[in-house]
């Protein structure tokens, strides 16, 4: 049986408004370690965006270091690294042929020589055991050729037809491959595809850090790209954990912490896979999944009806009003497994040493416990870990007696929690700041952001007058630009495209 797990998105050396985050990297990074030993996993593979920025803080690639010479001490033979649009290709290809004595594989960019990036893994015994198409984020000049005097709509349609022309190659020598070594080996080598990228209907939200890859085509990727063939895809770049496509096979791992506020109340996971996998455990019916929202301090409401989604299509389980595909962007880090298969998964109310059980058993024994599984294939079943919360963050919102009361609960807990206040009272609280620090004066609470939407509905002419230039990316920067200088609808499209191009051509200079 071979073991492969999908995370992406770690994003080391992110900071939240100006706060370090490297305690919760360095926990996370702890943690999956331990998951690699718990589960004796095979294969680790990271699908892009190892790093937040081009250029990473000494701190941060210590962190990526560190760990990746950790793993080399477990029974994890093989690491499978593609970046993303956050890396940069040639820094994390600079020790490339170094890593690889160690069975570290790194694909930084679209390769000259195709066959590059269809990397054959060998088990203990030498033999072909797994097939990697490694492709990383594609860039567009690495997909598109550019032709004079071209409309936007040309420049959309050649990018999505070289990015499933890429795809369509790496397959097509994968496939070979695995027809040339099963036939060979008489045994079954399944495949595994990389990608870094936006897809048709890919959920995200508002705060939840992720950067555009291009302009205008967003969502014009479809899951028809990735060959039939293809036993499992995994994916980075969205940080909702997600299906695409209703096609279980492939996922988004999502982000393991949290980016942003917005993406405060999602359950965190890595995805872990089993090939050739028991027939015994394959033939176990599959645990049905009930997750609650509950968010640290609110006001009590009236218990919604819940609806079940199958996990062989899914995975999934929301309030009736929420699409099935955008459920993970709004639980939070609590999961109940149903009564019937009687077990349990549930963050206790220390938020700080989060901790599993399950029902008979003590706290904190199975930390690995899968809350999510699905049947891939006859021989193939795919477990859903949760990530623990290592520093819980959160959005508190309302007037201001809600928000008052929700600081005093949250301050009685002494839990550690970062916090964004959005203020939407109609009363005039000039000194908001001021009261919300005396509040939380000699708690371990921390307010790292303070919204006055009272303020932000007075005037389109600050245009986001309650953001700072730190929170935006370059793409909301040119869009406020947009707005402040009053462009007509009919010559954005235009700007926009000549707009990408000039980002691409920083972010290349960059590397």
């Amino acid at each position: 049986m071979l073991t492969l797990l999908h995370t992406s998105d770690w994003h080391l050396g992110r900071r939240l408004y100006g706060k370090p985050r490297y305690d919760e990297f360095k926990h996370f990074l702890d943690w999956q370690l331990q998951t690699l030993r718990e589960q004796k996993v095979d294969v680790l593979l990271i699908a892009g965006d190892i790093f937040d920025t081009t250029a990473p803080s000494n701190q941060a690639q210590n962190l990526y270091y560190d760990f990746l010479s950790q793993v080399c001490h477990t029974d994890c033979r093989h690491v499978i690294i593609v970046a993303g649009n956050h890396d940069s290709a040639s820094f994390l290809e600079a020790p490339k042929q170094l890593l690889k004595a160690f069975n570290i594989h790194i694909i930084g960019s679209m390769t000259d020589t195709p066959t590059d990036e269809v990397i054959t893994l060998s088990d203990k015994a030498g033999q072909p055991e797994l097939i990697v198409m490694a492709v990383p984020y594609l860039r567009d000049r690495d997909v598109r050729t550019v032709g004079h005097g071209e409309r936007l709509d040309d420049k959309e349609r050649k990018l999505a037809q070289g990015i499933k022309a890429h795809y369509a190659q790496i397959a097509d020598i994968a496939i070979a491959q695995q027809a040339q070594l099963q036939a060979k080996y008489k045994r079954t080598i399944p495949i595994v595809a990389t990608g870094h990228l936006f897809t048709v209907g890919g959920q995200t939200m508002e705060g939840d850090g992720v950067r555009d890859l291009y302009v205008g085509s967003l969502g014009s990727i479809g899951a028809e790209i990735f060959h039939p063939q293809i036993d499992y895809v995994a994916l980075g770049h969205l940080h909702i954990p997600q299906v695409v496509g209703g096609q279980p096979h492939i996922r988004y791992a999502g982000s393991p912490i949290a980016m942003g506020f917005g993406e405060s109340r999602q359950q965190k996971q890595v995805h872990l896979l089993r090939f050739d996998a028991n027939p015994d455990l394959l033939s176990q019916p599959l645990q049905t999944l009930t997750i609650q929202k509950k968010p640290l301090v609110s006001a009590p409401t009236p218990v919604k009806k819940r609806k079940s989604v199958s996990h062989a299509s899914m995975d999934l389980f929301a309030d009736e009003e929420l699409p099935e595909s955008s459920m993970l962007g709004a639980i939070n880090a609590e999961a109940d497994i149903n009564a019937e298969v009687d077990a349990q998964v549930s963050h206790e109310a220390g938020y700080d040493t989060p901790s599993y059980h399950l029902s008979g058993q003590p706290s904190g024994q199975v930390i690995g416990q899968p809350y999510n599984l699905a049947k891939l294939s006859d021989t193939t079943l795919l477990q859903s870990l949760p990530v623990p919360v290592f520093q819980p963050i959160q959005t508190l919102k309302g007037d201001w007696q809600t928000i008052k009361t929700s600081l005093h609960s949250l301050k009685k807990s002494q839990q550690s929690v970062w916090l964004e206040v959005v203020y939407d009272g109609q009363e005039v609280v000039g000194d908001l700041s001021e009261k919300i620090a005396e509040l939380v004066k000699g708690s371990r609470l921390e307010v790292l952001r303070i919204k006055n939407q009272q303020k932000r509905d007075q005037v389109m002419q600050s245009q986001r007058m309650d953001e700072s230039l730190e929170e935006l990316n370059p793409t909301q920067v040119f869009e406020r630009c947009l707005i402040a200088h009053q462009v007509l609808e009919e010559q954005k499209p235009m700007l926009w495209s000549r707009y990408t191009e000039v980002l691409e051509s920083l972010q290349e200079g960059q590397q």
